[in-house]
């Protein structure tokens, strides 16, 4: 197995390696490189629906079917990330997975499975190295700040589908899940490095503040994390596997092919609430 770093801040490509056939000591060693890199590449992998959740299950336990995605048949927890014609992807934002969650997800893992000739490639960026780069004093003025998340992101994108009744599918859920409090600044519960917990697409307002300093606050901090060195960007092929740690970084679905048709599968395993960092 070959493990090549993309760049200083985050990334790297692992090579030599079958994930559907992974001994215990080639597991560590790619678990070991997910909790370095954050975000760990794969090329010419073959993996079914049913090894897919295999793996994933080597990392934690599985998060319950995806209350928006559609999913593999037979397979409620391989979610389909899907183009078709007539129904290209909506407006991309970056996002942490699921972070309307109480307990957000520790890890997603993403395998394309057919692609455009050109454009879609995803964009990872370390949240980690965001919160490093930061002033002093905005890391004094955030330190112990708590913000918003809610499952608005979602709403009148294509997974927002109404019913007979006209009720959308965001409206129905946000019945039955409130908006969660998630720390600004949260420690990693393996790696106990600070990293700053935000997103465009989930984090609402940060508490405390009134609603013109939230958002003066969040447009600062999400201003930082437009920073290019701080990001990764992976060009998918068929085959390709992407496997990224939800605790410490955001990505972006670069959405310039229209709608040829693309199709990945993902898989997401549980995580725990994050903690507020406080060394």
């Amino acid at each position: 197995m070959r493990i090549t770093p993309i760049n200083t801040t985050i990334g790297a490509l692992v090579e030599d390696v079958d994930l559907a056939q992974l001994s215990d000591e080639d597991f560590d060693l790619i678990y070991q490189a997910f909790l370095k890199h954050k975000v760990i590449f794969f090329r010419r992998q073959t993996l079914t629906a049913a090894e897919h959740l295999s793996l994933a299950r080597r990392f934690g336990e599985l998060e319950a079917p995806h209350p928006f995605f559609p999913h593999v048949e037979d397979y409620p927890q391989v979610s389909k990330i899907e183009t078709m014609r007539g129904n290209p992807p909506g407006k991309s934002f970056w996002h942490t997975d699921m972070t309307w969650q109480s307990a957000p997800p520790k890890c997603s893992i993403l395998a394309a499975q057919y692609l455009p000739d050109a454009g879609g490639d995803t964009i990872w960026l370390s949240m980690e190295a965001v919160y490093h780069s930061l002033p002093a004093p905005l890391k004094h003025r955030i330190r112990g700040q708590m913000a918003k998340h809610a499952v608005h992101g979602f709403a009148g994108s294509r997974f927002d589908h109404q019913d007979e009744s006209g009720e959308s599918r965001v409206d129905q859920i946000s019945q039955y899940i409130d908006a969660v409090s998630h720390p600004l600044v949260a420690e990693h519960e393996e790696t106990g490095n600070p990293t700053l917990f935000i997103n465009e697409q989930f984090t609402r307002f940060v508490e405390g503040e009134s609603a013109d300093e939230s958002e003066a606050l969040l447009a600062t901090l999400f201003s930082h994390c437009r920073d290019e060195t701080l990001q990764v960007r992976f060009k998918w092929e068929e085959g390709s596997v992407a496997i990224w740690d939800n605790r410490c970084t955001q990505h972006f679905a670069v959405t310039d092919y229209g709608d040829t048709p693309r199709l990945l599968h993902r898989v997401v395993v549980k995580g725990t609430q994050p903690r507020l960092f406080t060394s």
